[in-house]
């Protein structure tokens, strides 16, 4: 089995997270978006944006051999930006990212996490202890996503 690193993210990372982050959501989120949703998500996670989250949350990425293969990230105790290279889904890196963040979170003692979930996320999140709370409308750059709004406790 090969070895997969979790480690802080940099911003010289921006660049292969956007492409890692469009690539997967191009095959499983876009075709629930509308054209303008679509243009919105990738402005969301555009190089310059990534900069700017990897600056302000704690963003981790999954590596091996050098290949950044997915990414978690952290703001306050929202989870967010949660995407496998799309090859690599369904592998368990999604599951090491998800414990390597939850781990993190209890250290600095947060004790509930949350997350708003794509309904191509559901399935997971339900399989590893996370609750519903409500769906719910979220707005980036004025525009409204479907999310279900997700909480999970950490003992």
């Amino acid at each position: 089995m090969e070895s997969i690193t979790i480690r802080e993210a940099s911003p010289l990372d921006s660049k292969r997270l956007s492409d890692l982050i469009s690539e997967n959501a191009e095959a499983l989120l876009k075709p629930h978006y509308s054209a303008e949703q679509w243009e919105i998500f990738i402005k969301y996670y555009s190089e310059q944006t990534m900069v700017e989250k990897i600056n302000q949350q704690t963003v981790f990425c999954a590596e091996t051999n050098g290949d950044i293969i997915g990414t978690i990230a952290l703001d306050g105790n929202f989870v967010v930006g949660f995407y496998t290279r799309l090859q690599r889904v369904n592998q368990g890196i999604g599951k090491q990212l998800m414990s390597h963040l939850e781990n993190y979170a209890r250290a600095r003692g947060i004790d509930t996490l949350q997350l708003a979930a794509s309904p191509a996320g559901l399935a997971f999140y339900y399989k590893n202890g996370w609750q519903k709370v409500k769906d719910f409308t979220v707005y980036h750059y004025g525009v409204g996503f479907e999310e279900t709004l997700m909480t999970k406790r950490l003992d």
